[in-house]
């Protein structure tokens, strides 16, 4: 992979192979929740990636990193770990239909525990895998900090691996969100912040420290409010460590292309956790270009432009991200 300053690694982009959004449906999961991936270009097929290659190349973008959350399988076991094993293999496909253009971030079928270890331990063994994705709430409004979760939180250390947490567009399981029409306005990021507080109230990441965490859209309002969150574990015993110091060892992807934001995020975080991504397919074309531009135009340093572009994703993913 290019080591060209300029060069990007986008680490938050999407494919919806209409076959997959077909077998969640037929598993239950509510067509108004894949309408959403429908219709974008994102499909699988030669014509949607050829559009999707002639973006990256004019975005001087060398790889994306692809997930198939917030299309996530659920349901019964035996059916959500069928369709998560076919999504995967799709994936898989992909990568090597693609040599060095695509890496991937497996799917698991949440929250079965058995089902999604097993499924852990196949996928991160295929070329291309580097990391897994999860959803930020599932269904029935779990959380993240659902001790049922526990045992997949060990496999997961065990294979010292990246874990994306992504938005669901369930408004944060919010009225005031959903019935507004603000799932995806503000609900995401309002769901990716949520989801990371309920990792801090239960000591994932101090439970789990091999666990390298992925947060999208710069941790939602997590920058803004990093100190009143500190603020509260010192004076109010909120969390059980340092919030902030536990941040500081989190990534954010930059999907979010408001530049005082991503200053803000790289003061507050550190710019060497900070890393370039688009949310492709919801943004194409010139905005897909912007996504990058932002970040090579930024108030940040030279070295910093360079390590959110690609040093980061490159040391996030411990030499995955090289081929």
């Amino acid at each position: 992979m290019s080591a060209a300053p300029d060069r990007a690694i986008d680490t938050h982009a999407h494919v919806y192979p209409a076959t997959h959004l077909d077998r969640i449906e037929a598993l239950g999961v509510d067509p108004a929740t894949t309408k959403i991936a429908r219709g974008l270009g994102a499909d699988s097929t030669p014509e949607d990636m050829g559009e999707r290659l002639r973006w990256m190349d004019t975005a001087n973008v060398e790889t994306q990193v692809l997930s198939a959350m917030p299309q996530g399988a659920y349901g019964p076991a035996a059916g959500a770990a069928e369709a998560t094993r076919l999504v995967n293999d799709e994936y898989a496909a992909l990568l090597d239909r693609y040599p060095g253009r695509f890496l991937a971030y497996g799917s698991l079928p949440l929250p079965h525990a058995e089902e999604s270890i097993a499924e852990v331990r196949r996928v991160l063994i295929a070329p291309g895998f580097v990391g897994i994705t999860i959803p930020t709430v599932f269904p029935d409004g779990a959380t993240l900090s659902d001790p049922r979760l526990d045992p997949i939180w060990a496999e997961l250390e065990a294979q010292r691996t990246v874990v994306n947490i992504h938005p669901t567009g369930s408004g944060a399981c919010s009225h005031l969100i959903a019935d507004a029409g603000l799932a995806w306005v503000n609900g995401a990021p309002v769901e990716d912040a949520i989801a990371v507080l309920h990792l801090l109230k239960a000591d994932v990441p101090g439970r789990f420290p091999s666990i390298r965490f992925h947060i999208a859209h710069l941790g939602g309002d997590l920058p803004f409010l990093a100190q009143r969150i500190e603020d509260n574990y010192e004076d109010w015993g909120a969390f059980p460590s340092s919030p902030v110091a536990a941040l500081r060892r989190m990534w954010f992807d930059a999907a979010n292309f408001h530049e005082p934001s991503l200053a803000l995020a790289a003061e507050t975080f550190g710019a060497t956790q900070v890393m370039a991504g688009s949310d492709h397919p919801y943004f194409q074309r010139e905005k897909y270009a912007r996504a990058f531009d932002y970040v090579r135009g930024s108030r940040l340093g030279e070295a910093e432009r360079a390590q959110v572009l690609a040093g980061n994703a490159r040391a996030m993913y411990g030499g995955g991200a090289d081929g």
